[in-house]
């Protein structure tokens, strides 16, 4: 291993939890038949961030005020403050991400999802 490798790996981390936020926002905001909740969708990003994300990152704050005027306003915006912990330091979303690196996209993925829906990883949320 490189000592790049684990610099990749955890910008890839931090890709999937970008994805899993803008994703909640985005659900917030439409409803479930948003597109980054698609089949698929979370696929194309672990391979190819940023193409996936760039619209949907234009739109945050639309996404924002949809959430509020649907009566979601409470569960949006923690979600949305939380986008600055997973924006790349000075950079660009990453462009694309090597094979080795996606397990590292959908672990983010899954954690931030959880935390987000409140529960730990591997759990469900709760129903009612």
């Amino acid at each position: 291993m490189t000592s790049a490798q684990p610099v990749r790996h955890a910008e890839a981390y931090r890709c999937g939890r970008l994805f899993a936020a803008v994703a909640a926002l985005q659900r917030l905001a439409q409803n479930e038949h948003h597109a980054l909740g698609q089949p698929g969708a979370a696929e194309k990003a672990a391979a190819r961030p940023e193409p996936v994300l760039r619209e949907p990152l234009r739109e945050v704050v639309q996404y924002l005020v949809q959430a509020r005027i649907r009566g979601q306003g409470a569960a949006a915006d923690p979600v949305f403050r939380s986008l600055t912990d997973f924006l790349p330091p000075a950079r660009a979303v990453p462009t694309s991400l090597h094979p080795d690196e996606r397990p590292d996209f959908h672990r983010g993925r899954e954690e931030q999802a959880a935390l987000i829906a409140g529960t730990g990883p591997g759990e469900h949320p709760p129903r009612g």
